[in-house]
């Protein structure tokens, strides 16, 4: 039975400006049915991408023709700046006569309940995002387009986002950077390149297996373009060689008197002739190999390269908290703690969003203007230690200083050539380091916060949603920069893919109240998240 067309979409492209043009010669359709993931590099379009097909914005060139209802869902950054409502009441009547209904899918679908009278700036990135498709089916959508809606979200709400997806009887198009949710929910892979969007059959693993194979081949091709272009030099030398002996030869038996003058004439004007002849033939020859090699290189685009130093190599006791209790503006959110961090421990905490996890870091760290403090028991913390706080907004990064200023200012002891060489590792280039921090995208201001690190004497390195706004490619290689960091790391992440790549050798699981250890670790993913989905189902079913 052929499926029912959704979206078509034919010869799609988007200039930015005269001399730029982001993408060109897109060629997509969207079937009932379809579970797709939209993956590529930050700032290659994705976002883009997905407005035209929402009818948000007109391409450049070509057209898109839709049959039923599109919703889109932008990334949270944008709602936020969208919302003019004070409470959600207000905001859901603003956008709906049958509000009671969006609240209604909120319940059923989403397992979520909102205090309709809450100031709507307070609600979570996950509970926005909740909100937001709600909102969506509540117009009946046939297709739905969405735009990071991962980051953010904690544990449970990634699962109540699986599971809606998974149950969702119209199409989809996801933009996510987490892999592990992406192979649950997707079964098609979309690759959005400058000149090019590649369908891959397969959720992301699928993918990736099908681009390994893909480069393999590819670095086969290429070396055998390079091996026949030596092969063709060779050739090419030889016989100028040849003929080079040739008219040698004819000169030599005419001066020894074996051949009369004009028989050493016929000689030498042969060999020119023949060389002549040979040079151009394997000119073209040799042209033709290097236009084989130069279309058989592997493009390979240049990521972040992250190196991160530790202050002291000498293992000792950082933190040891026994008993102590958490409290917010009098608020208890955490008795009983008992934690300890050494130097080269590699600790996770996951929770729900609210539970008290950053603000653990916080007043562990005694960060200013926070009312997070530690009560009773007892806190010990190292002597002078280096610790470095990598929030998921970013603070770290003064936005009223420039690039450049924000990495003399983490390490003043570097010179300005050797600051301009690691913000190259980062990709911040030429004048780009002079620009204001207070004009970069997210992602962008996490490469930055990552290279004032990187940069960085450290004891201790605390992560708070790290992976939020970075690409896959970059991720990656946070990874690569992480494992090779000896010193302590404490991770605050719902990033599966992520958690299970950096070693985590103990893993919290933050919940009533409590810090509990975990009996499995992330490099096993599948028992930790189902560990952990465990321990919330058991939480919330016991009776208040």
């Amino acid at each position: 039975m052929q499926k029912k067309s959704i979206l078509l979409a034919e010869n799609l492209a988007y200039e930015l400006s005269l001399d730029r043009t982001l993408f060109q010669k897109i060629q997509v359709s969207i079937e009932v049915g379809d579970r797709i993931a939209l993956v590529g590099h930050n700032g290659v379009g994705k976002s883009t991408l997905l407005k035209i097909l929402a009818g948000q914005i007109s391409p450049s060139t070509g057209s898109v023709w839709r049959n039923g209802v599109v919703y889109y869902l932008p990334q949270i950054s944008t709602i936020r700046q969208k919302i003019t409502a004070e409470t959600v009441l207000d905001f859901l009547i603003s956008v709906s006569d049958e509000w009671w209904k969006i609240e209604e899918i909120l319940q059923t679908q989403f397992d979520t309940n909102v205090n309709l009278y809450l100031q709507i700036a307070n609600l979570s990135g996950g509970e926005i995002t909740k909100l937001f498709l709600a909102i969506g089916l509540s117009q009946q959508p046939n297709l739905l387009l969405l735009d990071e809606p991962t980051n953010h979200m904690d544990l449970q709400a990634l699962e109540n986002l699986r599971q809606f997806l998974q149950n969702f009887t119209g199409a989809f198009v996801i933009v996510s950077h987490k892999p592990f949710f992406l192979d649950q929910v997707t079964s098609v892979t979309w690759e959005l390149a400058p000149d090019t969007l590649k369908v891959y059959g397969g959720n992301f693993s699928q993918y990736r297996e099908q681009k390994q194979i893909e480069l393999e081949a590819a670095l086969r091709s290429h070396e055998v373009a390079r091996k026949e272009l030596k092969h063709t030099q060779t050739t090419a030398m030889q016989e100028q060689q040849r003929a080079a002996q040739s008219k040698h030869n004819g000169r030599a038996k005419f001066l020894n008197g074996s051949i009369d003058r004009m028989a050493a004439g016929l000689i030498k004007t042969k060999a020119e002739v023949s060389t002549g002849t040979a040079k151009k033939k394997h000119e073209a020859a040799v042209a033709k190999a290097n236009q084989k090699v130069a279309e058989t290189k592997v493009k390979t685009t240049k990521v972040t390269s992250i190196q991160l130093e530790e202050k002291n190599q000498k293992r000792r006791n950082l933190i040891n908290i026994q008993g102590a209790n958490l409290r917010v503006s009098e608020r208890l959110l955490i008795q009983n703690i008992q934690l300890h961090v050494s130097s080269g421990d590699r600790i996770a905490i996951i929770g729900a969003n609210g539970s008290g996890k950053s603000s653990l870091v916080k007043a562990i760290l005694g960060m200013e203007n926070q009312t997070a403090v530690l009560d009773s028991g007892e806190v010990l913390l190292a002597p002078a230690m280096k610790a470095v706080y990598l929030h998921q907004t970013y603070e770290l990064v003064n936005r009223q200083h420039t690039i450049m200023e924000n990495m003399q200012a983490a390490n003043a002891n570097l010179s300005y050539q050797l600051l301009r060489q690691q913000l190259g590792h980062f990709l911040f280039k030429y004048d780009d380091v002079h620009k204001s921090a207070s004009v970069l995208s997210g992602g962008e201001l996490a490469r930055l916060a990552i290279a004032m690190i990187s940069i960085s004497e450290i004891d201790l390195l605390i992560l708070d949603e790290p992976t939020n706004n970075l690409d896959i490619e970059t991720v990656e290689q946070m990874v690569v920069g992480i494992n090779d960091y000896q010193g302590a790391i404490w991770v605050i992440s719902h990033d599966l893919d992520f958690l299970s790549q950096i070693n985590i050798t103990q893993s919290f699981n933050l919940r009533e109240q409590a810090l509990q250890i975990r009996t499995y670790l992330p490099n096993t993913p599948e028992q930790y998240y189902q560990e952990l989905l465990e321990c919330h189902d058991i939480c919330y079913s016991r009776p208040v």
